[in-house]
Order: C-alpha cells, then structure tokens, then sequence
C-alpha cells in the first residue's frame, strides 16, 4: 500500500545519501514519527487524521483525505493486520537541492511481517508523502 502525493527521487541508493544518526535534527524527527503513530492510530481506530497546514502540503491534505485514508487502511489491514507502533531506522536525503527528507520506520503490525512505513517531509518540514510498503534494505 502506498500512499504517493509528491514525487521523490530516491528511488535507489545513488540518488540519496543516507544521513548520519548524530547530524540528524531530531525536533523534525520526533515531528515524522509522532505524525506517522498519528496517522495510523486514527485510522486502526476507525477514524481519520486530519491534516492541518502547518504540518502537511496542500497536495497531502487534499490528497490523503477521510476517503482514502479509510480504504487504504482497510488495505493495510487486511495485508499486515492491525498497525501497533513504529521505530525509526534512517533518514535520507536526495543529492539534489530538493530539501526532502526521507524518514524510514519499521513498522510494528500484528502479522510480524517486515514493514516499511516511510515518511517524507519537505523543505519546510510538512509532510509531504507517506507509504506503507515491505521492507527493503534498498529505497
């Protein structure tokens, strides 16, 4: 499942650098994990998360509606079960100038199946994509 609102370019490893747990701000860190539990909280609670503009794109808040969010949800479940946490991995960044920030989580849902959910937030720190996929050592 995944949830595509705004174009990344990292789709593999030479496009985007993998940055430094020690140089890593960690006020955007602690804001892409506690959106990201947000999300998929309201969601396995039969709800939605509504997206304000200080913390998402315009793209995201229309994009990831109540519609979409129930359906995907739906989805997710029926793929990986019921969502229960997440812990960070890593964070990467495009070599480009783009200033998007790449947050890789491990997702803990009730089938134990590796799970990726990935949080990517723009220049000015909204967030600007999230996916739910399989892990991958690769982007």
């Amino acid at each position: 499942i995944l949830f595509v609102m705004t174009s990344v370019c990292c789709q593999t490893k030479t496009r985007c650098v993998e940055i430094d747990k020690s140089n890593i701000d960690q006020t955007l860190l602690e804001f892409a994990t506690e959106l990201s539990r947000k999300i998929l909280m309201k969601q396995r609670n039969g709800t939605y998360y509504q997206f304000t503009e200080d913390e998402a794109t315009r793209q995201m808040i229309e994009g990831l509606n109540q519609s979409l969010q129930e359906s995907s949800y739906k989805k997710i479940k029926a793929l990986f079960g019921d969502f229960r946490d997440l812990k960070f991995n890593s964070l990467w960044e495009p070599k480009d100038d783009s200033g998007m920030k790449i947050y890789r989580f491990k997702g803990d849902f009730e089938s134990n199946t590796d799970t990726e959910i990935r949080t990517v937030l723009d220049k000015e720190g909204k967030l600007a994509g999230f996916f739910i996929k399989l892990w991958s050592e690769d982007l």
